[in-house]
């Protein structure tokens, strides 16, 4: 009796314990795909564990095999959108923070977004004290492609506005009017356009008028609205566009 007893009290401390931990902002779950800027607001909640990431964000790296081979250093930088302050860089599994000549290891491939990427978020206190700002590092251990969904017609910026949280990091095809002038690349004023190493231009912009070229495009990438986000010049736009591809429809009419 006394030994039930004894069994049924540990037993029950354990499930209060284990519910407990799972309560506490520590915890996920071990097969969780995170996000980059969900690491970035809350790093201590991952340090030193084994965190998988669905990457549809810019990388920052050797973008050719070519490029690779001459290049001194190795890292790919995850550029973030809206992540402001912080830095998050995947970098390979030979990488040891006590290595002096860690950055110059490098992948046996380049990277390019999407991907999906699993390993070791490690904090670089070195390089934060450097740069003036937390840097910290994923140690990668596996990397895949990452096969997103066809993009979905946005009808008018009004869809976007009415649900920002449902697109975002969405693959979407936008067309609008095109400001491209100094300090400014916007679609619509409101959306604040950017480009990866690779995105494919259909047709050619209108002649510069005033220092300013504006068009009609259609354009397919990524859209970033995190809601509270900022984006583009000064964060200054609630939205961004990342194009895969850029398609000229002519010249814009004048208002």
């Amino acid at each position: 009796m006394r030994l039930f007893r004894v069994t049924s009290l540990v037993t029950g401390f354990s499930l209060f314990f284990g519910f407990a931990l799972s309560c506490t902002g520590n915890s996920f779950s071990a097969d969780q795909v995170l996000r980059a800027g969900e690491v970035l607001k809350a790093p201590q909640n991952y340090l030193h564990r084994t965190i998988e990431l669905e990457v549809v964000e810019p990388l920052y790296g050797p973008p050719t095999p070519q490029a690779l081979a001459t290049v001194e250093y190795g890292q790919v930088e995850i550029m973030i959108p809206d992540a402001m302050g912080s830095r998050l860089t995947l970098v390979p599994a030979s990488f040891r923070l006590e290595d002096p000549n860690r950055y110059k290891h490098k992948f046996d491939r380049v990277i390019q977004a999407p991907v999906r990427v699993k390993g070791e978020l490690l904090s670089d206190e070195d390089l934060a004290q450097q740069s003036h700002r937390p840097s910290y590092v994923l140690r990668v251990a596996s990397i895949e492609p990452l096969v997103l969904p066809p993009p979905v017609k946005i009808q008018s910026l009004a869809q976007i506005k009415s649900d920002p949280a449902r697109w975002d990091r969405k693959q979407i095809t936008y067309e609008g009017v095109y400001e491209n002038r100094f300090e400014v690349s916007a679609l619509d004023r409101e959306i604040w356009l950017s480009f990866q190493g690779n995105t494919d231009f259909v047709g050619r912009p209108s002649e510069a008028s005033g220092g300013k070229k504006t068009d009609r495009v259609r354009v397919t990438g990524i859209l970033f609205s995190k809601p509270g986000s900022t984006y583009g010049h000064l964060g200054g736009y609630p939205f961004e566009l990342l194009a895969s591809k850029v398609e000229y429809l002519g010249p814009a009419a004048t208002p």
